[in-house]
């Protein structure tokens, strides 16, 4: 027998704060300070540095003269990956050879380090959240004589979890937003609590239409969707994915000319994209570097639409 409908809202609302507040959690990240870092703390800011201590001892963690432990705002580093603007990516700018972009790499590699410790953290922190959450709801079904069974969601349930992350997306906190919809496919939550009524990263679908709708937040969002394809090294490349498919059905929502205008602007992406050297790619002329982007995007359109 399937719980009532007051019971499925209960269990959304436990659901989506849930992510959310492992999505807050997960931002601050450990790292070892070296010695010389620690000096130079203890020197300039020991106000700070003392703080730092007590953490230490309140977190029962080592502590020694030369070792201390701080925490790194994943979000606040990361952004919505805005770093990157302080670099003209664009092949009419000031990077006109390989060894140009080396600032811009370093500071790629740097992000893609950030990234994957946040996202992995995320999971990490939901899926043993999600756990004991899981333990107190069986114990408390076992007390009053019932079992737990996989509950169906229904679209209005769908429609429940959205408005826990619209915030974000509305707030242009592509990052978070995305984030939730993958922790909502986690298997933890699918193997027995819920079964959701449509394919996974729906509600990445949705935040992608809302977005794209709003003129404010739409060339923000496909900047950021062609940076976390490889930042992300691959691993969030289905947002690309869902993109070009909405710019080929829904054109006025993404135009394609728009599109390849900011593909043409991210050197890094283009370079990827069309497998060649940054110095080459300044070598051709802009119509021909768009139509081999049109190539590449009329391409993976296909392939997505056979997958």
């Amino acid at each position: 027998m399937q719980p009532s409908q007051e019971v499925r809202q209960k269990l959304v609302t436990v659901i989506g704060n849930l992510i959310c507040r492992c999505i807050e959690d997960a931002r601050k990240i450990p790292y070892v300070l070296g010695q010389e870092q620690v000096v130079e703390m203890l020197v300039g800011n020991p106000a700070f540095f003392a703080e730092l201590v007590r953490d230490e001892h309140r977190d029962r963690t080592e502590f020694s003269s030369d070792r201390l432990t701080a925490k790194l705002d994943a979000v606040a580093e990361l952004g919505q990956l805005e770093a990157l603007d302080a670099f003209d990516l664009s092949f009419s700018g000031r990077i006109a050879t390989d060894a140009d972009l080396d600032p811009v790499l370093n500071l790629i590699n740097q992000l893609t380090r950030i990234f994957t410790v946040y996202t992995g953290n995320t999971v990490t922190i939901f899926e043993k959240e999600f756990q004991l959450f899981m333990e107190k709801l069986r114990q408390s079904l076992l007390q009053s004589g019932m079992v737990l069974q996989a509950t169906d969601l229904t679209d209005d349930d769908m429609a429940g979890l959205e408005k826990n992350a619209e915030g974000y997306l509305y707030a242009g906190q592509f990052l978070q937003a995305f984030l939730f919809d993958r922790l909502l496919h986690a298997d933890v939550i699918t193997r027995e609590l819920v079964r959701l009524p449509s394919p996974a990263h729906t509600l990445t679908r949705q935040f992608l239409s809302s977005a794209l709708r709003d003129a404010s937040l739409r060339p923000s969002l496909v900047t950021f969707i062609l940076r976390v394809c490889y930042v992300s090294q691959g691993t969030w490349q289905d947002l690309l994915d869902m993109l070009v498919l909405l710019a080929d059905r829904e054109p006025d929502l993404c135009p394609k000319s728009m599109l390849i205008d900011k593909i043409e602007q991210d050197g890094v992406f283009c370079c990827n994209l069309l497998c060649e050297s940054f110095a080459n790619l300044t070598k051709w002329p802009s119509v021909e570097r768009r139509a081999a982007i049109e190539n590449k995007i009329e391409g993976w359109k296909n392939k997505s639409q056979a997958s």
